[in-house]
């Protein structure tokens, strides 16, 4: 089979992840397909690509193409047309172009679907408006150009569903990153205070991560619950937040942490904060469990769909929830423990990335077998 691998759209963070894994993983699998793997500049920037056998073709667009959709499109358009694959896979979606060729793209926008969330309360009405247009026109391209859908979660593949009647869906989940099961790879991460226990919230800083909220939280845990050994730990640096320095004796900012440093991270934390409005999937969620630490979450769908019991849910943005869970967290070890096992039982469920791209590879089959039919 000669397939294409359109990166074309991945800009950052977890999405360049997926993508990373499953070509690294296609090369661990040695098959003798085609793969012709069409880069973004920032995805090439960010992937080594030494190494791989003669049937990887690579093509890295310039910095021209991140910066404009229709010149990226003519450019993945024309590479389509002399590649003339069985079949496309655009990781994440949408594709801003219609192909020749079956083309299956992979669903990531929290924003379309979820329509309900809180987030959206947070917005004036120009930032409303932007934003729903964004989405409806990123609806069409999602119904208009994709032959099959791909989707991280049962719940999100459902409401898309429900919103676009689309119905060539299927779900492949997310997986935790291959470095947890390698403790050999493992970088330690020194943290301050030992004697404080921490809440790690492992995020970028988005307005729909909701991290505003952190400073009114450890107001009450102080005041109401009296508790001062405690420190949320953000990776995140301060001059994003913007928190007052009162806050320093009760938040440690270390910023964006490196993969290998995420286990030892983890290790260090008693639980994990995740008040996430807006998601489709978080391998934090994964990555927490694994390490078997208690998490708090909004409850929202996405949170429900992949922790199911293995959370303590709170109402999305009520301070005084999200004040409550932690409290009784940290107090009870019984409770956090009880957490824990339900989180390592439940993450037994998800399989390896090796699992998700052998999915992928199967759906890019019968894709590919279907349109020749």
């Amino acid at each position: 089979m000669r397939y294409v691998i359109d990166n074309s759209n991945l800009y950052a963070g977890g999405g360049i992840q997926v993508a990373s894994s499953f070509l690294n993983d296609l090369k661990k699998l040695g098959l003798n397909n085609e793969y012709h793997i069409i880069q973004s500049f920032n995805m090439s920037k960010n992937f080594i690509s030494n190494g791989f056998p003669e049937n990887f073709k690579f093509y890295n667009l310039n910095e021209k193409t991140q910066k404009s959709i229709r010149f990226r499109s003519s450019q993945v358009k024309k590479l389509e047309e002399i590649i003339k694959p069985d079949c496309i896979f655009t990781v994440f979606g949408p594709s801003y172009h219609k192909s020749k060729f079956p083309k299956i793209v992979g669903f990531a926008i929290g924003h379309i679907i979820y329509r309900d969330s809180p987030y959206f309360k947070l917005l004036n009405t120009k930032q409303k408006f932007k934003d729903f247009l964004t989405c409806e026109l990123k609806k069409v391209f999602f119904k208009k150009n994709s032959d099959v859908l791909i989707f991280e979660t049962i719940d999100a593949m459902k409401r898309f569903q429900n919103i676009s009647k689309f119905k060539k869906n299927y779900v492949v989940s997310n997986t935790i990153n291959e470095i947890f099961l390698e403790k050999m790879k493992w970088q330690p991460i020194h943290l301050e205070n030992k004697n404080k226990k921490k809440i790690l919230v492992v995020t970028a800083n988005y307005p729909h991560k909701n991290l505003k909220i952190i400073p009114s939280i450890i107001d009450k845990l102080v005041r109401e619950k009296k508790i001062n050994d405690f420190e949320f730990v953000i990776t995140v640096d301060k001059k994003e937040l913007g928190f007052g320095d009162y806050y320093d004796n009760y938040i440690q900012y270390i910023g964006k942490v490196p993969l290998d440093q995420l286990p030892s991270l983890y290790n260090q934390s008693t639980i994990v904060f995740m008040p996430t409005l807006l998601e489709i999937f978080s391998a934090t969620y994964l990555e927490a469990m694994y390490m078997s630490k208690a998490i708090v979450a909004s409850d929202m769908g996405f949170s429900r769909d992949i922790c199911e019991d293995a959370a303590f849910y709170c109402s999305p943005t009520n301070i005084d929830n999200y004040v409550d869970a932690i409290d009784q967290l940290l107090k009870n070890i019984e409770l956090r423990t009880k957490f824990e096992k339900k989180g390592f039982s439940r993450i037994k469920s998800f399989g390896t990335s090796l699992d998700r791209t052998n999915e992928y590879l199967s759906i890019m089959k019968y894709v590919s077998e279907e349109f020749k039919k």
